[in-house]
């Protein structure tokens, strides 16, 4: 019997070893260890707009967080073997022009690449893994900013009437005067990559009929399957995510 019992002792030692170590393994990944393939970056991107106005420069920013991992092909079947995961999460910039009137600066069009391609513009020919999570640790790392190039440009709205959803209209940023009148032009739009918290509550004290969920769309169904209105194409997460 007691041979018996030490055996089993032994076998129940083992297996709490392994039960450490297997704890120990998980820990470890969900901290952003690469053991098993897996890494993951995270850092917050600020976009600043600049506006002329005929009474003067006026601004607006919003600083969001940006995810992205990095999967070993095993963690997939398919397609979607060794496909990545990524995240941008925060709200849209409002830039407050006076007398009841905003521009925003959405999340539609902008997103956790923008950063990236900001400052390490696509290479001419593809990175290998080694070399894409290089650059995401420098991304990572960087303090900095920059001036977005016009392709990077997130989509420009505003509203006839703050409070009906429906008015939204695109703003062309090259002809802010068409909507807001003569003496009014866009200067630049800046990202920087920094330490400054995820900005919160802007968006919701100025669109108070802004929804708690991001799918409906800012404009009544149609029921047309061509020349959809531009509210349609809007929803209420291009304006915040959480």
């Amino acid at each position: 019997m007691s041979r018996m019992w030490i055996g089993h002792a032994q076998f129940s030692g083992a297996h709490a070893v392994f039960r450490a170590g297997l704890f120990a393994c998980l820990m470890l990944t969900l901290a952003g260890c690469d053991m098993f393939g897996f890494r993951s970056w995270s850092w917050h991107q600020k976009l600043t707009l600049m506006v002329e106005t005929p009474e003067g420069p006026r601004s607006g920013s919003a600083v969001s967080a940006a995810w992205f991992q990095m999967t070993p092909k095993w963690s997939g079947v398919g397609d979607s073997a060794g496909a990545s995961n990524s995240s941008l999460s925060g709200e849209a910039v409002v830039v407050d022009l006076g007398e009841g009137r905003y521009l925003f600066a959405l999340l539609k069009g902008y997103n956790e690449f923008t950063g990236r391609l900001a400052f390490f513009p696509r290479p001419q020919k593809p990175l290998s893994k080694e070399e894409d999570a290089a650059v995401y640790d420098q991304l990572e790392a960087l303090r900095a900013s920059t001036e977005l190039p016009r392709e990077l440009y997130p989509l420009l709205v505003t509203f006839a009437d703050i409070d009906d959803p429906a008015s939204v209209a695109r703003v062309d940023p090259d002809d802010l005067a068409a909507h807001f009148g003569p003496g009014y032009a866009l200067s630049s739009i800046t990202l920087a990559i920094t330490d400054e918290p995820v900005t919160k509550g802007r968006v919701e004290a100025v669109l108070g009929w802004l929804g708690e969920y991001p799918e409906p769309k800012l404009g009544p169904a149609t029921g047309q399957t061509t020349n959809i209105p531009f509210n349609r194409r809007v929803a209420h997460g291009d304006f915040i995510r959480r």
